[in-house]
């Protein structure tokens, strides 16, 4: 009885220790999926021309790809060039977006993947970084600051590359929450680490982070004001201009 009952409490630990680990999966069955409070969604093609999105960290490599966003090189797989540089914490807050009364930062994931069997990739590990100190080169991921988000244990992301069609349209959009930013100072660096190939590899092309330009379009509404106001003063200026003619020819 008594070793019954040691096996019961043991295997009751166990079970309360043990943590599960929890794989999005966008490639069709869901759209959508959460991982510590960050929601990731599957998105059709989005507008990429000049300021709807900003490119801030690309890597490449085969089968395993990782790499941070940093001004100072290429630690790991990242691609040198304007797409990886450095990030400050004002340049996220640009972002901010509210879904069911949550404040998130959106970001936007493009992959670059081959098609038919070979299209699918994971995202194996994300996790962000705030510090003081920008350009950072180390490849001690864990040093690079105040850790704010980061998967579990076991936790991914499957994405498919072939639902949507080319690079640089976009895959998913990544909502971090803002409120595991607390304390950031607008002028603070911000460092994404993402590791991608544990589950499906990495076989093609590159994989790029992007910031969304979320500033509204005016309404339409919004423009008949303005768009008033000049026609207004177009009017005006064109009576003047006609009185001081019919003068000049009295």
């Amino acid at each position: 009885m008594i070793a019954r009952s040691i096996v019961l409490i043991v295997a009751i630990l166990i079970c309360t220790t043990v943590g599960y680990a929890t794989v999005v999966d966008l490639t069709g069955s869901n759209d959508s999926g959460t991982i510590n409070d960050a929601q990731f969604v599957f998105t059709t093609p989005q507008p990429t021309g000049t300021g709807v999105i900003e490119p801030f960290l690309r890597v490449e490599n085969t089968p395993i790809e990782q790499g941070y966003n940093t001004s100072g090189g290429t630690p790991f797989d990242d691609k040198a060039g304007p797409w990886t540089h450095d990030l400050t914490f004002g340049d996220l807050q640009n972002t901010e977006v509210t879904l069911g009364g949550v404040s998130y930062f959106k970001l936007l994931l493009d992959v670059n993947e081959p098609g038919s069997k070979r299209s699918l990739i994971s995202l194996d590990q994300l996790q962000f970084y705030t510090s003081s100190v920008g350009g950072q080169t180390t490849s001690n991921v864990a040093s690079l600051g105040t850790l704010r988000y980061t998967f579990g244990s076991g936790d991914s992301v499957i994405l498919d590359a072939s639902r949507n069609h080319g690079s640089g349209s976009g895959d998913m959009y990544a909502y971090i929450p803002t409120s595991d930013f607390a304390g950031t100072k607008t002028n603070d660096f911000v460092y994404l680490y993402a590791h991608f190939g544990n589950a499906d590899d990495s076989q093609a092309g590159f994989e790029e982070w992007a910031l969304v330009n979320v500033a509204p379009i005016p309404e339409m509404n919004a423009l008949f004001p303005i768009i008033g106001f000049f026609a207004v003063a177009f009017a005006t200026q064109h009576l003047w201009r006609r009185h001081k003619w019919q003068v000049s020819d009295i």
